[in-house]
């Protein structure tokens, strides 16, 4: 690029004099001029660099303008105890914000409450029965092979007790009838017809009135019986722990438990017996409730099982369910294999629960929330009393008749047999009971086998430290070891 050259030698050639000279005369001319020319230019330059400016900072400001109208309009999602939450729009302010989080803070405890009061009514006076020894979760590592020892002259005592406490009986047995009705003919022979014996009875009055005693007498027999019974219980109708077995530290546990939804069912049908405080002695001729045939408890699922997940089961598991099939069928609870190791997930309250109501109508199943117990119940009740009967279930420790069929019943017949109902009539019926039990509280004394059977991880709780033995007591172990 070539550079201009300046001839420096022409400015002074130049007569700046007359250029003074004609400033003066024409200055202002000047001035106007270049005011004419100068300013417009230098306005429009300096216009462009102020434009940008104003741009640039009315665009932050318009879109800090946005943000305050999108906060002004946001939508707030207003929680209700009941489950039904509500969004509104609304203007955001510190007040506003403070008063949602002192009602979110304020749920969050009712909820709290709420749930640690489910635990309480749901774990009641549920307690583990008192052994020689510790048994739940785990026993003593030298005692695991005493658990017969140990658990099961406990635990046969305490369904005797739940038994004799609800009042349930069987009628009396057909000899001790004969027998009572033999007595009763001797002495109605002896001091009414002032007769020796039978062959004296000839008189067809006679004979009658012997009949009509002895018809008495054995209905006597059996209401006696009944005035004492606050509900009959068939032979076999609960699977009684076994007096002597090998058992394991699963089976023990599902016997407690098993003993805890009996109590559970005999409570309801209890109250359903008793009308008052003083009917509490009430006998099975008045009551709603009058035999249990049968009571059949479900095994725990566990929440694949409940939720439906089709698993493949590998040979270790066939085996284990023969084993299972094998001990329902003898009437025992299944072996549960001892493990050490942890499978199942840790329990979640605040999950929310899924319901498939392809599995009953509450669409409850297992979780890890809590475990679900199907109890199949039969039993004879007096028709009129069903819905107090059906009431009384629903009332007891998170109890749903999921299932219920009906058949009236024969009590002429039933009396024959030595069972007493009373005038009214009755019905059979088969229902389906589900109960609930909270994990919270069960997996408390739940042994890891049953834990990974349910595929749950339950309350986790920090390991005791062991006492560890000082300097010396080591130091001695040391020597006596050397010697």
């Amino acid at each position: 690029m070539k550079v201009p050259k300046f001839d420096l030698a022409a400015l002074k050639a130049i007569d700046f004099s007359k250029v003074i000279a004609i400033a003066k005369q024409r200055g202002i001319l000047i001035a106007c001029a270049c005011v004419i020319v100068v300013i417009p230019v230098g306005a429009w330059w300096f216009r462009g660099g102020i434009k940008d400016s104003i741009q640039a900072t009315m665009a932050k400001r318009g879109k800090e303008f946005e943000k305050i109208v999108s906060l002004e309009k946001s939508s707030v999602t207003v929680r209700n105890p009941v489950g039904d939450p509500k969004s509104e729009t609304v203007s955001l302010n510190s007040t506003l914000i403070d008063l949602l989080k002192a009602r979110n803070e304020s749920l969050e405890g009712e909820v709290k409450g709420v749930y640690l009061s489910a635990v309480v009514h749901n774990k009641k006076n549920h307690a583990i029965i008192q052994t020689k020894q510790v048994v739940f979760p785990k026993p003593l590592k030298e005692n695991e092979e005493l658990l017969d020892e140990i658990f099961l002259p406990a635990i046969g005592p305490a369904y005797t007790a739940l038994l004799a406490k609800n009042r349930v009986n069987t009628p009396p047995s057909p000899a001790d009838v004969l027998e009572a009705v033999k007595q009763r003919e001797i002495s109605f022979i002896r001091d009414d017809l002032k007769r020796k014996n039978r062959a004296e009875v000839t008189d067809p009055k006679e004979i009658e009135q012997l009949s009509q005693a002895l018809i008495k007498a054995r209905l006597d027999a059996l209401v006696e019986v009944a005035r004492d019974t606050a509900v009959y219980l068939d032979a076999g109708a609960i699977r009684m722990p076994p007096e002597k077995k090998k058992t394991s530290l699963g089976a023990c546990f599902i016997w407690q438990w098993d003993l805890w939804v009996l109590d559970d069912i005999f409570n309801a049908i209890s109250n359903a017996n008793t009308n008052s405080k003083e009917d509490a002695k009430s006998s099975v001729i008045s009551a709603p409730v009058k035999r249990i045939i049968s009571i059949r408890i479900d095994a725990p699922a566990s929440v694949a099982a409940a939720s439906g997940a089709e698993t493949s089961p590998e040979p270790a598991a066939e085996s284990e369910a023969t084993e299972a099939t094998e001990a329902k069928a003898a009437g025992e609870p299944a072996t549960l294999a001892a493990t050490t190791d942890a499978t199942g997930a840790p329990i979640a309250p605040s999950a929310e629960i899924t319901r498939d109501f392809k599995i009953s109508f509450t669409g409850l199943a297992s979780c890890q929330l809590y475990d679900i117990r199907n109890v199949k119940l039969k039993m004879i009740v007096a028709t009129s009393e069903l819905p107090k009967v059906l009431d009384s279930f629903a009332k007891e420790n998170f109890m749903t008749v999921t299932q219920l069929k009906i058949a009236p019943i024969n009590s002429f017949v039933a009396a024959r047999q030595g069972f007493i109902y009373g005038a009214e009539p009755c019905s059979e019926i088969s229902l389906v009971l589900q109960t609930i039990w909270l994990r919270e509280w069960t997996t408390e004394f739940m042994p890891l086998g049953v834990k990974n059977k349910i595929g749950t991880r339950g309350v986790e709780k920090p390991p005791v430290a062991e006492a560890q033995p000082d300097a010396g007591e080591t130091k001695t172990s040391s020597e006596a070891a050397k010697s």
